[in-house]
This record gives C-alpha cells, structure tokens and sequence, in this order.
C-alpha cells in the first residue's frame, strides 16, 4: 500500500503525527489495504462529512482533526479505514449512511481497534487523551 498524508502545516504536532503513523502501521497490520490511498486530516467540515468520510472512487480518507481529542481522531480514522477495507476487500453490499451492515461493521472494527491500540499503549494514553 502506498499512504499519503495531508494535513495544513501547524495543526498537528509532532507527537500527534508520530501517534497516527503508529496506529496507521497497526491499521494496516489488522486490516491491510490495497493501492494508494490519501488522508486528509482537516481543520473544518468539508462537504456533507461528520467527523470523517471515505471516498471510495478516489481510495481518500477524511477526517476532521481541529479542536479534537486524538482519541477520537485515531476511532474516526479507523472507521473511514473500516470502510475502505470493505470497499476492497468485503464488498458489503449495504451501504446506508446510518445503520446497515457497512456502518455495523465500521463501527465495530473501529471501535476495537482503537481501544486495543490504546490499552497496549498506555504510556502513550495522557497524550491521547488530551
């Protein structure tokens, strides 16, 4: 998989970003994607977005970041990260924007996911929860 990462210069620290790649590696450790895929860590609502989306023409990940726990940046990053997986390579047919197998599945494995990253890394979790 090749990864690229956006975000406006100043919003995300050090730290932050050195957290996210952790957890990215642990993403694709768990749930491998395919191709190239972008991430866009973004300082307002773009479009029709809550706090994340996936777009799955473009294989593009977008998650709102500004005025954020990093906590629920990593579980939205990973429920957008969910959905790509599904795109690729289980192919749910129930896409419904609330509800439904596609969002059932997204929100388990996020939610998962993010807890596991966080409990295995508690010296990190100050930092997280912030």
């Amino acid at each position: 998989m090749k990864l690229c990462i956006k975000h406006k210069k100043g919003m995300i620290k050090k730290f932050q970003m050195d957290i996210i790649k952790d957890f990215i590696l642990e993403l694709q450790n768990k749930i491998p994607l395919n191709g190239q895929v972008e991430i866009n860590f973004l300082d307002k609502r773009k479009g029709h977005m809550t706090t994340g989306s996936y777009m799955d023409k473009k294989h593009l990940i977008k998650v709102l970041f500004k005025e954020r726990m990093l906590a629920d940046v990593l579980r939205t990053l990973s429920h957008e990260w969910a959905h790509c997986y599904d795109h690729q390579k289980k192919h749910i047919k129930d896409r419904n924007p609330i509800g439904g197998k596609s969002e059932d599945y997204a929100n388990e494995t996020s939610g998962e996911l993010t807890k596991k990253f966080i409990k295995s890394n508690p010296k990190l979790q100050s930092k997280i929860f912030k």
